[in-house]
């Protein structure tokens, strides 16, 4: 049961599943994709919080899922990101859209394009798109969708946004396995570093950026938080805040997937736990840049900041 938890909601990082809209007459400035996701939710509400006057418009794939933003006093509309039809339709009088990528692995580069299309035909004037750090560099198996993405948009006849996000912090757990129970965790880094960030604070970034989308005209950014760790330290960090000692031991990315086969771990689960490993061991998150902090105002959380909310 941990394990299906922990899939799909890594899942969830790979790109919060496409979700899209219905159509209604009135002009809407902002559409985000993914609304009823944790990334868009959390969009959605710091942007209704910053400017509450701003019109917004939350896609999702039904009007159950969207039920939660009605509450809010979000206009939702009806389509996903497989079904063209229903995007076109849902894409218009839109201004500026927020594409979330997908958690859909097969036909994810796909599923953008036709996003991004509908957009352009329906002539929306900006898309700011959610990419991994460091896409182009596809040290990450999770990369080239989202590299292929990010050149679909820059050939494309509208203005973009790129945010290049690392993991987020939320998911430090899942990374963890049953070390908080047993005091040894076993995963593969390759002794590289990693960085993570509050998704939360992701959100937030990107609520600011869709207020300001003039100031964001074809920037990329690399979203990532002020330090990066390495595992061992990262070990060290929990031990502290737990009080339960954690030894971290590396091992090979070979070793790690036979580990999780004699569990018993479904096959999906394993592809994207080892995808995930080997993220850590080429070095993908072994980088920090400055982006986050100037789109928040503030230094972002730092590991030890956000130990006592998520572990």
């Amino acid at each position: 049961m941990k394990e299906r938890i922990w899939f799909n909601q890594l899942s969830v990082y790979i790109g919060e599943r496409g979700n899209n809209l219905v159509n209604i007459n009135k002009d809407i400035m902002i559409l985000v994709t993914g609304a009823n996701g944790n990334l868009g939710s959390q969009a959605i509400d710091f942007l209704l919080k910053q400017d509450p006057s701003e019109d917004i418009a939350g896609l999702v794939r039904s009007e159950e899922k969207g039920a939660e933003l009605k509450k809010k006093g979000v206009e939702i509309r009806i389509g996903d990101y497989t079904d063209y039809a229903s995007l076109q339709e849902a894409m218009q009088n839109v201004d500026t859209l927020l594409l979330i990528s997908s958690s859909s692995l097969e036909g994810r580069v796909q599923q953008h394009k036709n996003v991004i299309n509908a957009a352009e035909e329906a002539e929306v004037n900006h898309i700011f798109y959610t990419s991994i750090v460091h896409a182009d560099e596809e040290l990450s198996p999770l990369s080239p969708d989202h590299h292929e993405t990010e050149n679909i948009l820059k050939n494309a006849e509208i203005d973009s946004t790129i945010y290049r996000h690392t993991f987020y912090g939320e998911f430090l757990p899942m990374f963890l396995g049953d070390a908080l129970d047993t005091g040894e965790w076993y995963f593969p880094s390759g002794g590289q570093k990693i960085n993570l960030a509050l998704r939360s604070e992701m959100a937030e970034a990107l609520a600011n950026g869709l207020l300001s989308r003039d100031e964001h005209k074809d920037e990329v950014y690399e979203i990532t938080s002020g330090q990066a760790y390495d595992l061992e330290e990262i070990a060290d960090l929990i031990s502290k805040e737990t009080g339960n000692d954690i030894t971290y031991h590396d091992l090979s990315i070979a070793d790690f997937q036979k580990n999780l086969e004699k569990a018993g771990l479904p096959d999906e689960t394993i592809a994207l736990s080892t995808s995930v490993a080997t993220t850590f061991v080429n070095g993908a998150l072994n980088y920090t840049h400055d982006a986050l902090g100037k789109l928040l105002g503030r230094e972002p959380a730092a590991i030890e900041d956000f130990l006592p909310e998520v572990v």
